[in-house]
């Protein structure tokens, strides 16, 4: 039995921590029933997965903490879930995290260690799906995409082969690891990274009157395509529900890996771009990488607190309710009337009806776009923003309209975003994918993805809605 061939865990549907191990991040995906969950502990837990699941016919599901938008790390099969392989250790030169390692746990292990690491903008993501879908975050502009920095990993194949791929070893899977998207090729139990220079840095926020939010949303993207790449920072436009006085406002905030006088002065050129004052803005005292990005992350919870509600006995970290999303890349800063246009999709009438949504804008460029499009899987170097609208349900079992609603709004939302689209980022998928996806995610380097798919998973095993391959590739458990 599988229970018995691995050092970890194998919880089942008649298991009582079953509804516990099922969840993924959203909660719309708690009615998904897999045949187990695997919390493997080792890569040859992963090995005795895959066999197990080739012996029985059944699919797989990689999971790192849960995070994919469109459901794409659960279903019917067997979850095989890496949050175990969660270590973070320096070795010389390079830094090696385990494939489920959480973000800010890497972060609080590598403090005493004195080391830095390219992260994302959300607490409990995973190495495994961030890295190899390109990785994003406030580090993109003064050190390139997380995928730039990988030097090596170790992967279980469909065969149940373990190599390791660097530039030297399996480079064509090397090549596309970096940026092709998880759950394609094959599991990635290890990553050997180049950690970054970044000992200090200084976290800010301002906050604008929505009145001001189209003159702030244009100068804020003309202050980021400007700006120094030691600036990493967000806007994001939030309803009354979550607002001063239970008023929309708009946030920007982020990091600064400059010093602090440059910060406050980039922050008056901010005000000055959009012709109005803040309500309000704060620069935190300037302090360690792993303090300053666990602040901006986690706020004033611990570590223990900041994970996952149900993760752990002190863990408060919230889920994702029930949500339809458009994101697209964009190439440039809009002007002053693609903004409005921008805004007008996220809606300010739904305020009457206490709808929750937003519209969030991560500042890209910099570094990561001085990298070729073909020298890595990741193709988006002529990137500067990501932009994108959640609208989220909590209540969506009795609102029997929330998905047709959700859905609808989703959709004008993408198209206020068309205009400005130089692709998409696999890691922020649209909930209504678009039919030319493999363009759009991959660009010209769909190509050689399939090939690299042909060479490495023949057989199309590992798969999900839009993994590589997932709709030209005919498999034998397919038929």
């Amino acid at each position: 039995m599988l229970r018995d061939r691995l050092r970890g865990e194998l919880v089942e549907p008649t298991d009582p921590g079953f509804p516990q191990a099922k969840q993924l991040q959203n909660t719309e995906y708690d009615t998904v029933r897999p045949h187990a969950v695997a919390y493997c502990e080792s890569e040859q837990d992963v090995v005795a997965c895959l066999r197990h699941a080739q012996d029985q016919g059944l699919g797989v599901h990689i999971r790192g903490n849960g995070h994919s938008m469109n459901g794409w790390s659960t279903g019917e099969g067997l979850v095989i879930d890496l949050s175990r392989m969660n270590h973070a250790l320096a070795d010389g030169p390079i830094v090696r995290l385990g494939g489920g390692i959480q973000s800010l746990d890497a972060l609080d292990a590598l403090k005493p260690q004195r080391r830095q690491i390219v992260t994302g903008t959300f607490p409990t993501v995973s190495a495994g799906g961030f890295l190899t879908g390109g990785g994003l975050g406030w580090q993109t502009r003064r050190f390139g995409v997380g995928s730039d920095r990988i030097a090596a990993a170790r992967v279980v194949l469909a065969d149940g082969r373990s190599v390791r791929c660097s530039a030297t070893e399996e480079p064509d899977l090397y090549w596309a690891l970096r940026g092709g998207g998880g759950g394609s090729f094959g599991i990635v139990t290890e990553f050997e990274v180049h950690p970054i220079d970044a000992p200090m840095m200084t976290g800010f926020e301002t906050l604008w009157a929505y009145e001001d939010a189209v003159d702030v949303l244009t100068a804020w993207q003309e202050w980021c395509v400007a700006g120094p790449d030691e600036l990493g920072t967000s806007l994001v436009v939030l309803p009354g529900m979550f607002g001063p006085q239970g008023r929309p406002v708009v946030r920007v905030w982020g990091v600064h890996l400059g010093p602090t006088e440059q910060l406050v002065a980039e922050l008056d050129v901010l005000a000055e771009r959009a012709g109005a004052k803040p309500i309000s803005r704060t620069v935190q005292p300037r302090g360690t990488y792993a303090d300053v990005m666990h602040e901006a992350l986690c706020g004033s919870q611990t570590v223990a607190q900041c994970h996952r509600t149900g993760s752990g006995p002190e863990a408060r970290g919230h889920r994702h309710p029930y949500t339809r999303q458009s994101y697209r890349l964009t190439g440039r800063a809009a002007t002053r009337a693609e903004s409005s246009a921008l805004l007008d999709a996220w809606d300010a009438s739904l305020e009457q009806e206490k709808r929750e949504r937003y519209l969030l804008c991560i500042a890209l460029g910099g570094a990561a776009n001085r990298v070729p499009r073909t020298a890595t899987a990741y193709a988006h170097r002529d990137a500067r923003f990501l932009i994108g609208y959640q609208m989220a349900c909590r209540n969506v079992s009795e609102d029997p309209g929330a998905e047709a609603r959700l859905t609808a709004w989703a959709d004008r939302a993408g198209a206020a975003l068309a205009p400005l689209a130089c692709g998409s980022y696999i890691n922020f998928p649209s909930s209504r994918v678009s039919e030319d996806w493999e363009t759009d995610f991959f660009g010209e380097n769909h190509a050689r993805l399939l090939q690299v798919k042909r060479a490495y998973d023949p057989e199309n095993f590992f798969r999900h809605a839009q993994s590589i391959g997932s709709r030209t590739l005919t498999t034998k458990a397919a038929s």
